[in-house]
């Protein structure tokens, strides 16, 4: 097929028009021209041409209605699909063989079949699946679910399918098959058939788990599925939880595969019993013996306290189990929710509900299928097609969009069309209906818009050529999309900032508004504050000390008073946003009721501030901010899947996840400071023993922070650690800190914090060990949360790295040795950049 985008006007308007016939085919089951001419919105003459040429080639098939009395006159004859509309085929592969079902336009599975094929050799395996599908008829779209990660539609390493490392079997099956094949990982597409037809349906954070041959785990953050920086998110069954045990096929020892699979569960208990343990045979047993409870019990904690940490790190709304152990009630769920109880904090447990799938297993299957109908005709017309709301109404939308491109979204039937789950000879359990989102060719573009914006950002004057390079936009979206935020006023023409050879292209730039933007940071040892223009160029830095206090209103009060005194300067319109060192509820603004800090729970911080400005406010988390202003700004310019991390005693992290901002279904997407380090470490804040933030306060490092030298003051020449490419040292010894700079101050050093900080940028040697060995620690503990977003960068900031480079070294040095060597390969670990400034300027970048 030509590309859409070289694909000649007519045909691409002719090709959009059939899509509607055909789906407003779908949708009805039954429609008369007449009704079709109304459901469209075409003129007659354009819905008989295309409906006579369907029908020519059996894609739409006429039946004579019969008189049913409703109407005088001749009946109309009935459209409906033809025997040549095709249809589409999903397919599992797994250890056991490959799965295939076929389904029509309508979504119906009309055969479902298990082949006993050997796909241990991917080349005969391919072939094999090849000739299965090949007999299946005209088919539109084939996708495919692989028991392996897939990075760049290349197999990865895996324990399931070693053998196709290294293959890229969409390829491969689509030159075999002669039409679209899409491989993705199963655990992925199982997730996708739970929010489609299962237990997560209407929920837009999940954490799909498939405890079968591997541990495998899905992600939807914020309603879209994540694939992570080099699209190996999700590698769950490689979390490291012992650093001494069994070696992995992975190279790392202890993953939780080797100790909480299917495959070390039944191999126990055969040792045990003295004879192969199925798994049906393992469900049976844990009813009734101790033995088999016991051992499915403790893999089920083990499990739990990964859940625990991805519940913290990323706060799904909703856990789905689904695998051969996995039953309702049964041992290896209630272990997961018993860890998940012990290790997550309370406000998250009780936020997080823990559900086992009801899809028999064929949770993969029906995503394969969903995902292979969003590619067909009628899935691309029923995004195009008019609302009937806006049909019913007084002069109707009588115009369709010749150009639409829709983006893939999740599939939704029609209201007759029936569902996977209700059609087709093995069908099993009730029906559900799918998930209606908003529409996705609105959505796209609106993207595309936030697209070229965020490239124009801090750019100055940008030709148009550069943004199609840039973006990687298709240049006539490009051209409609800049006449259109010209059109509202968010770009300008502009000259070039210097002159360029060649044909000259038009320059654009964000159109500077009156208004200003403020944006507040509350964080020790007070309030910092950061003015911009309209297109985010920073006018003015300024901090106000103010001490935080068991009672954050008078703080939050402050910064109210601070805010209203730079409205009267900079004018009445000016928009506010405030970083707070708390999680925000995305909904209602509000901090949580129980949460970690005490003075920050319970009530609408924007409420404190706009009772002071007179004006609505927006808040939104510290590490959250940090996280977007080094994204746009900083040390991960350009990425779109980053790990921020806070490094000093109050550990956070801010998570960007496909160049989005992800706060969690709470707000409490990024709690690392309280994942668990150790059982019986020190008491934590949050109630919890051994938390990371426990192990980083500054009561832990008190062996090195009594009786020891203080720096060297400045008179007496550089210390060691402050020498050029170390430029943390030189602000900590430089003496009393300016407006908009470090706080620190040569001179006595004062205990805690600063006083560690002060001895590391001295050159004292078990200061920066201790640093070192804190990056180490912080490493180790997110390692999990790197494994499951995969992200392409993770970004160091916090007071920690003030120093030095130390805890930079130690986080980098742990990620690598403890992440699965997938999620390894694609990271980089960097120092921020941005310092003190990060969270104020991310407020900033939040109003943008």
């Amino acid at each position: 097929m030509t590309p859409v985008g070289r694909t000649p006007v007519g045909r691409r308007i002719h090709l959009v028009r059939r899509d509607l016939i055909l789906a407003a085919v779908r949708e009805a089951g039954r429609i008369s021209r007449a009704d079709l001419v109304r459901r469209t919105g075409m003129a007659r003459v354009t819905v008989n041409s295309l409906v006579t040429d369907l029908l020519a080639t059996g894609v739409l098939a006429e039946e004579a209605a019969a008189h049913t009395g409703d109407r005088a006159g001749r009946p109309a004859r009935s459209l409906t699909l033809g025997p040549a509309a095709g249809g589409v085929v999903g397919a599992v592969i797994g250890a056991d063989g490959v799965r295939v079902a076929e389904a029509d336009l309508a979504g119906g599975i009309l055969r479902e079949h298990h082949h006993d094929i050997d796909t241990s050799d991917p080349n005969t395996a391919l072939d094999a699946i090849a000739a299965v599908i090949a007999g299946t008829g005209r088919v539109w779209s084939t996708v495919a679910g692989l028991s392996a990660p897939i990075s760049g539609g290349v197999v990865q390493s895996s324990s399931v399918l070693p053998g196709w490392a290294g293959i890229a079997p969409a390829t491969e099956l689509s030159r075999r098959l002669g039409h679209r094949v899409i491989v993705r990982n199963d655990a992925d597409l199982c997730l996708l058939g739970e929010v489609e037809y299962g237990v997560a349906a209407g929920h837009q954070d999940v954490c799909y788990l498939r405890v079968n041959s591997g541990i495998g785990c899905g992600l939807l953050l914020g309603g879209v599925v994540h694939h992570g920086a080099t699209g190996v998110a999700g590698e769950i069954g490689h979390v490291q939880v012992d650093e001494t045990g069994v070696l992995c096929h992975c190279g790392n020892r202890g993953c939780l595969e080797t100790i909480a699979s299917p495959r070390q569960i039944l191999a126990a208990l055969s040792g045990s019993y003295g004879s192969p343990v199925t798994a049906g045979h393992a469900v049976e047993l844990a009813r009734s013996d101790a033995t088999a409870e016991r051992v499915m019990a403790d893999a089920g904690r083990m499990i739990g306290r990964v859940v625990a940490a991805i519940a913290n790190g990323i706060n799904p709304s909703l856990v789905v189990l689904d695998g051969p152990l996995i039953e309702p009630g049964g041992p290896v769920v209630l272990g997961v929710v018993e860890s998940l109880h012990r290790y997550a904090q309370p406000e998250v447990v009780e936020n997080t509900e823990v559900r086992v799938s009801a899809l028999g297993g064929r949770a993969a299957l029906l995503g394969a299928l969903a995902v292979a109908l969003r590619g067909t005709p009628v899935a691309r017309g029923s995004r195009a097609l008019p609302d009937p709301a806006v049909l019913a109404a007084p002069g109707g939308a009588d115009v369709v969009p010749a150009g639409a491109e829709p983006s893939p979204g999740p599939l939704s039937p029609g209201p007759s069309s029936p569902s996977p789950l209700s059609s087709g000879p093995l069908s099993s359990g009730p029906s559900s209906s799918g998930r209606v989102l908003g529409p996705p060719a609105k959505r796209e573009r609106a993207v595309r818009r936030d697209i070229l914006v965020a490239a124009l950002r801090g750019r100055g004057p940008t030709a148009r050529s550069d943004l199609v390079k840039i973006t990687r936009l298709p240049r006539a979206a490009v051209v409609e999309i800049l006449g259109e935020l010209r059109q509202d006023g968010v770009v300008e023409l502009c000259t070039p900032a210097e002159p360029r050879s060649g044909r000259p292209s038009p320059h654009f730039r964000l159109a500077v508004g009156a208004g200003r933007l403020i944006g507040l940071a509350l964080a020790e040892p007070g309030i910092r504050a950061v003015v911009a223009d309209e297109t985010g160029h920073v006018e003015e830095a300024r901090s106000v000390p103010f001490p935080m206090a068991n009672d954050s209103h008078p703080a939050l009060r402050a910064a109210g008073d601070l805010a209203a005194e730079l409205l009267e300067r900079y004018g009445s319109d000016a928009r506010i946003a405030v970083s707070v060192p708390s999680p925000v509820h995305p909904g209602t603004g509000r901090f949580g009721a129980r949460s970690v800090l005490p003075m920050f729970s319970g009530f609408d911080p924007a409420e404190e501030i706009a009772a002071a400005v007179g004006r609505p406010v927006r808040v939104e988390n510290n590490a959250q901010l940090a996280a977007l202003a080094e994204v746009r700004r900083g040390a991960a310019r350009g990425a779109r899947d980053v790990l921020y991390l806070k490094a000093d005693q109050h550990t956070g992290a801010g998570i960007i996840a496909g160049g989005r901002m992800h706060r969690g279904a709470i707000g409490y997407a990024g709690e690392v400071g309280h994942l668990n380090v150790r059982e019986i470490g020190p008491l934590c804040i949050c109630g919890s023993r051994g938390c990371l933030s426990a192990f980083l306060a500054p009561a832990y490092f008190g062996a090195l922070l009594g009786n020891r030298p203080g720096p060297r003051p400045p008179s007496s020449g550089p210390p060691p650690a402050a020498r050029p490419g170390n430029p943390g040292a030189d602000r900590l010894a430089a003496g009393p800190a300016r407006p908009g700079e470090d706080r620190l101050a040569a001179g006595p050093a004062r205990p805690g914090e600063d006083r560690l900080l002060m001895l590391a940028a001295g050159g004292d040697r078990p200061a920066q060990r201790a640093l070192l060995d804190a990056g180490r620690l912080i490493g180790r503990t997110v390692a999990p949360l790197c494994d499951v977003l995969n992200p392409g960068v993770v970004v160091v900031g916090g007071r920690f790295v003030e120093p030095g480079p130390y805890v930079v070294d130690g986080v980098r040095e742990a990620l690598q040795r403890h992440c699965a060597p997938s999620a390894a390969a694609g990271l980089t670990v960097v120092a921020a950049e941005l310092g003190v400034e990060a969270e104020a300027l991310g407020a900033i970048e939040l109003l943008l």
